[in-house]
């Protein structure tokens, strides 16, 4: 695995890498022993050459992905599709000038995706909204977070799509967004569609670069970050908890004991330190520490190892 390269993805209990030399429609899934358990070309009926963008686990052991590609009738699309446990595609749905570029299974079977409008900036009449809702069998059930409710920036909807700039995460009570690169933390309600956003305390001297989030089943959600000093020439890793209260504005950022650490880049950082953050499964997190290799490690934090600055 490389964390600046082509990902695999942690979702449901499953480890889920897209192929992108082999064959770009592929889609292969392990479990947590690393045992392959599933391995399926991912793409419409219709399709004649598809690239998967991104994809993720279902509830049911299939694939849930997003791609583009061009169809049998020379017309190129944007879709999603999803698999049973075996590899076959059962169902799809275009989605029109709208790029997806993360996707995840709610509850009730839905789609959440984040991307964006691809003529956005271009037409006055483009969708703004990076977050969107699908059924699978009725198409389009409503968007929410306009892009410039985020950034005034030109580019601000290139970080929707820039690997580990920002994150979407299906509960079994919501769907949780983190837009680390503009510190700002989302959730939507499932039952209701309200909205709530947090702006992460910006007090705090966190890196800005994040390498990772997570969100347990009991609803913790935490967040991997790294940063470069130029001046004291160390590379800073650190595991954070975020504090997202109802009725607040401000997310805090909480420190998890024992994960912060800085080292020089040509050493060998000490044995156990802790590097990425690559999802939660059930409410252990799943992460990459130092003596791991290039493997993973499950780990439990609990309230009594996080310290409020």
């Amino acid at each position: 695995m490389c964390v600046d390269c082509v990902v695999p993805i942690w979702d449901d209990g499953y480890l889920v890498h897209v192929e992108f030399d082999r064959d770009p429609a592929v889609v292969t899934m392990y479990e947590k022993n690393g045992k392959k358990v599933l391995e399926g070309r991912v793409e419409p009926a219709d399709a004649a050459k598809v690239s998967i963008l991104s994809a993720g686990a279902t509830q049911t052991g299939g694939i849930l992905a997003v791609g583009a590609g061009t169809m049998s009738d020379g017309a190129v699309q944007r879709f999603i599709v999803k698999t049973d446990s075996l590899g076959r595609a059962l169902q799809s749905v275009r989605t029109g000038d709208f790029s997806a570029h993360q996707v995840c299974e709610a509850t009730d079977g839905t789609v959440w995706t984040l991307g964006y409008e691809l003529n956005y900036g271009d037409s006055p009449h483009a969708g703004k909204n990076i977050l969107r809702h699908y059924s699978l069998e009725k198409g389009l059930l409503g968007s929410f977070i306009s892009v410039d409710s985020i950034s005034n920036s030109s580019d601000a909807s290139l970080f929707v799509f820039t690997p580990r700039a920002s994150f979407l995460h299906c509960g079994k009570d919501g769907v949780s967004v983190l837009l680390w690169s503009f510190l700002q933390y989302i959730e939507v309600d499932a039952a209701t569609e309200k909205l709530t956003r947090w702006t992460v305390d910006p007090s705090l001297e966190v890196p800005r670069r994040a390498n990772g989030f997570a969100v347990t089943e009991e609803g913790r959600s935490f967040v991997g970050v790294e940063d470069f000093c130029d001046q004291e020439k160390k590379i800073t890793h650190g595991l954070y908890e975020l504090n997202a209260k109802s009725g607040t504005s401000v997310a805090k950022v909480i420190p998890v004991e024992g994960t912060i650490s800085k080292c020089d880049p040509n050493e060998i950082a000490p044995a156990g330190a802790f590097f990425y953050l690559w999802g939660a499964d059930g409410n252990e997190l799943v992460v990459q520490r130092q003596g791991d290799g290039l493997g993973l490690s499950w780990a439990r934090v609990s309230a009594s190892v996080t310290t409020v600055q």
